[in-house]
């Protein structure tokens, strides 16, 4: 990485960061920074995004080649998803639901233009992704922990969030956007770690501490799982017999063995004389034990009593249940599906089932399962920082395909945007002179 700063592709992919990984740094400004209200400031991030992906010489000019597989089996849920939107829409009967329609119809809009946009976007913005990746996610992680120490209501061993209106309640924000940030932060400063230069591999190396904790205060079940996924993944990939092998003989040089013991004097001191800061890590330890054991009691049926039951676990037993009767009892339901938004999950891959029927199940979990291999395949290669990068993050949404969220959300649908758009993509080379002279030429990510 020669350059870490281009006007045009910097600017491109800071729009491009905003409208898919914006949510942690639009909620601290407009919650904390008190700009703009309610949706409005939200929009006008989105749209600003946007605006910077566009590029004056291009637009309009040069369009580049999704992953058409993927493009073809997005499409293909996309349009039975909007059939059923408009035609079969059992949620929307109520006149005091319109204004959520109006707020899905924009949704789409903003999807459409996204992805729209993304294909004006040129390969060569993968040069400079990776710093503006840890620059943000670091000035999220600072935005979550300056809104924990400024809120009176906060207390130690809750949830950390950029809390919503005053505070006063312990639901009012959203750990999951401060988790997903941090979990892109981890992955995005160990890669940023391979250039050479040493301030920004001391920068990245705070960033991917400073996420680790950020990860921990946010207690996100569904991000920590798919950390702990992910990290298999890497390990999978990059840890052999040759690696372990090497790690064990630089142990037992004598200068590492000296390093070894003075960091772990140093540790020990520090632990000996830091009792508050030992007794809340191990709060927090104990918290994220406790709420995993009462998420997978509540899901195996074996909590006994109300204080072991995780009620938002319960939730989804709740919803399987009602998927499990139909499935069994009335199956020819699941053919067309219920309806748009019948049953609300928060178990996406079946969310698509029984709403909107077979097909949309079907291309859905395709989509998602050729996306997974593709992110396999950049993370196994890590060849291109964009698309290794991507395929780390991928990962923390197809844990949430089983975990958490809605099909037809933007959370998800922008992030699909840039997996369609980068990963897996395939120019062949063509030497025809009249390729040459008529086709527009692409720059392939590589």
């Amino acid at each position: 990485m020669n350059s870490y700063f281009n006007f045009k592709y910097s600017r491109q992919f800071l729009g491009i960061f905003m409208v898919f990984m914006g949510s942690p740094l639009i909620f601290f400004f407009k919650e904390i920074a008190g700009f703009g209200g309610a949706s409005t400031f939200t929009i006008g991030s989105l749209v600003l995004g946007m605006i910077l992906m566009i590029s004056p010489d291009d637009i309009f000019k040069k369009f580049y080649k999704p992953n058409l597989p993927l493009f073809r089996l997005a499409s293909v849920f996309i349009a039975v998803a909007l059939i059923n939107f408009f035609f079969a829409n059992p949620f929307y009967g109520y006149a005091a639901n319109r204004y959520v329609f109006i707020r899905d119809l924009g949704n789409y809009m903003f999807i459409f233009t996204f992805f729209f946009l993304l294909l004006g976007v040129s390969n060569d913005i993968k040069d400079y992704v990776l710093p503006i990746v840890v620059f943000l996610t670091f000035l999220g992680s600072v935005c979550l922990i300056y809104s924990m120490a400024t809120n009176p209501y906060f207390v130690i061993g809750q949830r950390a969030s950029v809390v919503f209106g005053d505070g006063s309640t312990t639901a009012s924000g959203n750990p999951h956007v401060y988790a997903r940030n941090a979990f892109g932060g981890v992955f995005a400063s160990y890669l940023m770690l391979r250039n050479k230069n040493l301030l920004w591999k001391m920068f990245s190396l705070a960033n991917m501490v400073l996420s680790i904790i950020v990860l921990v205060l946010t207690q996100a079940r569904s991000i920590l799982l798919a950390f702990f996924f992910t990290v298999a993944i890497f390990c999978y990939y990059n840890v052999s017999r040759e690696t372990v092998k090497k790690v064990f003989v630089g142990i037992f040089k004598p200068q590492n063995i000296f390093l070894i013991v003075l960091l772990f004097a140093g540790f020990s001191y520090f632990v000996s004389t830091q009792a508050n800061l030992v007794s809340i890590i191990t709060m927090y330890y104990d918290a994220v034990t406790i709420t995993f054991t009462r998420a997978i009691l509540t899901a195996t049926g074996m909590a006994e009593d109300t204080k072991n039951i995780d009620y938002s676990a319960m939730g989804r037993v709740n919803s399987f249940a009602t998927f499990k009767k139909i499935f069994f009892e009335t199956p020819w339901q699941l053919i067309l599906g219920k309806g748009y938004r019948f049953l609300y999950m928060d178990i996406p891959l079946l969310e698509t089932w029984i709403d909107c029927g077979i097909v949309a199940f079907i291309s859905f979990s395709l989509m998602n399962l050729v996306i997974f291999k593709e992110a396999l395949r950049a993370i196994k290669e890590g060849t291109n920082p964009l698309t290794t990068f991507l395929g780390y993050f991928y990962m923390c949404y197809f844990v949430g395909l089983f975990t958490g969220g809605e099909p037809y959300g933007t959370p998800y649908w922008f992030i699909f945007c840039v997996m369609i758009r980068f990963l897996g993509i395939k120019y062949i080379q063509r030497n025809t002179q009249f390729l040459k002279k008529y086709i527009p030429q692409t720059s392939p990510v590589m």
